[in-house]
């Protein structure tokens, strides 16, 4: 991913396009850079990363700050991966879609060494988030273990239901909180 970043980077972030030359559009074998028509900062670049002739991966941005990317690994005209992204770049979470229909309804979250930390699902599609997976480091080194499950969270985020499992992954006990 990093070598993606900085070919995109270095791709897109040259001086602004002459638009009397490029209608504020770069393109390239494999990428086309898109710029803003009114301030001339970049805002999409499409990439063809297999190189194949068709575009696979798109990424937002606002001048040189990385918003996000858009997957279609399997190129079926629907993207399958979202990477958010904070004003520094780092990598904030990773969406999915649970019914491989390109709507985004599962979202991961790294933790601060890039690990596994927590999924989150709205999965009636609703706008909430109603199932929370949380994630610790497991007994050997750099792996990690499902700790808690948390069900029907209210629009707070407040669950009605925890499931809490062992270090070694077995299950361990439910709590209700509210009926």
């Amino acid at each position: 991913m990093t070598g993606l970043l900085t070919v995109i980077f270095l791709t897109g972030c040259k001086a602004p396009p002459d638009p009397r030359r490029t209608n504020f559009k770069v393109e390239g074998p494999g990428v086309v850079v898109q710029y803003d028509d009114k301030t001339g900062r970049m805002k999409k670049v499409d990439i063809d990363q297999d190189k194949n002739g068709r575009f696979d991966t798109w990424s937002y941005w606002d001048a040189t700050r990385l918003i996000r990317i858009e997957i279609d690994k399997d190129e079926d005209g629907r993207v399958e991966r979202w990477e958010h992204f904070d004003e520094q770049r780092k990598l904030t979470k990773i969406g999915s879609s649970s019914r491989d229909d390109a709507i985004e309804d599962t979202w991961t979250y790294p933790d601060e060494q890039g690990f596994l930390a927590r999924v989150e699902t709205d999965s009636d599609r609703d706008g909430n988030i109603d199932k929370r997976e949380t994630f610790v480091p497991a007994p050997e080194p750099q792996g990690r273990v499902l700790s808690v499950v948390e069900l029907g969270l209210d629009k707070a985020g407040q669950p009605s239901q925890r499931l809490y499992y062992r270090p070694d992954g077995s299950f361990d006990r439910a709590e209700t909180l509210r009926p």
